[in-house]
């Protein structure tokens, strides 16, 4: 084994590591905040609309480990800057939208949330872009499907983005901002669930496109 393939195996392990980190310390700091600042009880129609806020993070950050896990174990290639400088993207937003989390007002992570699916977005299309350029993952493009794990955050950017300037206007009643943000903690764990089904069908269309080759 030479010196390239053994950093083409060992990297992805470190990508996975670095972001379980990242995704740890983004954890933490919504735990910190809870409990600092946070009103989490008693339950109303605002104590609601804060808890439907915080678990749309940890769903996020679930999501993204489960995405940027799987994507990391299914590559070996060379690494380059952006293979690591984009695992470094999705937890830093997550850091700044931890602080929106309870706020007075809700249409600013409404704002955030739509502003953090394009950015979600943007990454897994660069994810799927460094996969691609492995020709034994060419599935792989199966994942920018519109109609597949990607409707999750087609249908949010716009839906969130309408929910900020709807409630920055004062168009939506507690109750429609309490529903908004109880929508992003199962939107983000169905896009999950989406991602692996389609990655899982990915992988068993590439070996069986390598199979034959291999006999």
């Amino acid at each position: 084994m030479n010196l390239d393939d053994r950093i083409r195996q060992q990297f992805p392990g470190l990508i996975v590591t670095l972001l379980s980190v990242l995704i740890g310390l983004a954890l933490s700091d919504l735990v910190g905040l809870a409990r600092t600042r946070m009103t989490l009880w008693p339950l109303d129609v605002s104590t609601l609309r804060t808890w439907g806020e915080a678990l749309a993070m940890v769903g996020c950050c679930l999501s993204v480990w489960v995405i940027f896990a799987h994507m990391a174990i299914s590559r070996q290639r060379t690494p380059k800057l952006t293979d690591s400088a984009v695992v470094f993207v999705i937890p830093a937003t997550i850091l700044f939208g931890n602080s929106l989390v309870g706020q007075p007002q809700s249409w600013p992570w409404f704002y955030f949330a739509s502003f953090y699916l394009l950015v979600s977005l943007v990454t897994w299309h660069w994810q799927v872009h460094i996969a691609l350029a492995e020709r034994e993952l060419a599935p792989f493009a199966r994942l920018t499907r519109p109609l597949g794990p990607l409707a999750v955050i087609y249908f949010g950017i716009p839906f969130y983005a309408v929910a900020g300037w709807a409630d920055s206007h004062g168009y939506l009643s507690p109750v429609a901002q309490m529903v908004v943000a109880l929508t992003g903690g199962p939107a983000a764990l169905i896009t999950a669930g989406i991602f692996v089904n389609e990655w899982h069908r990915a992988i068993a269309q590439a070996e069986r496109a390598v199979q034959p080759v291999a006999t």
